[in-house]
């Protein structure tokens, strides 16, 4: 992707003792920052936790606290808003980023102990979902039986997409994050099943090579005891033409994956140029059933050009442009 632009603000100390000498209530401290927050192009969800910024990226300041690190020194990793997005929150680039007509509610980030995501109102499904998966994600809980759900978290007024909007459609309702990756608790199965973590797919594509892709994921982090972090999601028509299922439920023309795979005992502090990053994009076809995954790798640059999102932002640059321009050629995995 090449040297990348990117308009990072850091709600620091400054901003906020700046906001208490000008005599601003605790209430309106909160609906300051959201507005600024709002500014930057993200809505939030009901079911978040916080308001995190959508900036993850070190922050600086011109005067560094007792104690900082030397001068020229990596700054150390902010805490992430949640374990799902410990390489960052996916940012809007290119044209749908400068587009002043695109609404907030079609980047609206939504936290849960499972996962987390960008929900487009406009298409009623998300942009991604991204998730951490290791072996303390499996358990023993039984599959969900039963209809998908509507998310509830969604903002009120907001179209909550239904399991019989699929019912008849020849698409299957595709998972983002599988259900045997949220085995631990009857909780984490369920949650799989709600609407905003499914997408359109061709039953071809989603028991064919994406199956294979997550069956691969699994093996690593059950059986090889890695630590992954998982971004998936739909690809649309770049002139802004999707197909429709049920109430508006845009069908994307592709699927995409990315996974950063780490070594058993590392953390994203250890992500480095040499780890390994697994990118890839499959169509959403009929004929693809007895395919394997491997031949549909590629960058992730590719991914973030098709999806109009930075990837990984929490990352430094150099790391960023290391790993994003490489195709995996590891061993494929799974059946």
């Amino acid at each position: 992707m090449g040297s990348k632009r990117r308009q990072r603000k850091s709600w620091g100390s400054r901003a906020l003792v700046a906001l208490v000498v000008a005599g601003l209530s605790a209430a309106g401290v909160k609906c300051g920052l959201e507005r600024g927050l709002e500014g930057l192009g993200l809505d939030f969800g009901q079911d978040s936790p916080a308001r995190p910024s959508p900036s993850p990226g070190r922050s600086t300041g011109p005067s560094p606290p007792k104690g900082a690190p030397p001068k020229g020194a990596p700054s150390p990793r902010p805490p992430a808003q949640s374990a799902h997005l410990e390489l960052g929150v996916p940012a809007r680039t290119g044209a749908r980023a400068a587009r002043a007509e695109a609404p907030a509610s079609d980047d609206h980030l939504m936290i849960k102990p499972q996962y987390a995501l960008s929900y487009n109102r406009s298409r009623n499904v998300a942009n991604w979902v991204s998730w951490r998966l290791d072996a303390a994600s499996f358990g023993d809980t039984p599959r969900h039986r039963g209809k998908f759900l509507a998310d509830a978290a969604l903002p009120d007024g907001w179209y909550r997409v239904q399991h019989d909007d699929y019912t008849g459609s020849g698409f299957d309702r595709g998972h983002m994050v599988r259900s045997e990756e949220r085995t631990r608790t009857p909780d984490d199965n369920k949650a799989t099943f709600l609407l905003t973590n499914i997408l359109p797919q061709r039953h071809e594509l989603n028991a064919g090579p994406w199956l294979r892709l997550e069956e691969a994921c699994q093996e690593l982090a059950q059986k090889e005891r890695r630590v992954l972090f998982v971004i998936a999601g739909g690809l649309f028509d770049e002139r802004g033409r999707a197909a429709t299922l049920g109430k508006g439920v845009a069908v994307p023309e592709a699927f995409f994956k990315i996974a950063v795979v780490l070594e058993p005992g590392q953390g994203p502090d250890d992500i480095g140029p040499a780890t390994r990053v697994i990118a890839a994009v499959m169509p959403n076809e009929t004929g693809i059933l007895e395919q394997g995954w491997g031949q549909y790798r590629t960058t992730v640059d590719e991914i973030e050009r098709r999806a109009g999102y930075d990837m990984l932002t929490a990352l430094p640059e150099a790391v960023q442009r290391t790993l994003e321009a490489r195709t995996d050629d590891g061993p494929a995995g799974g059946r």
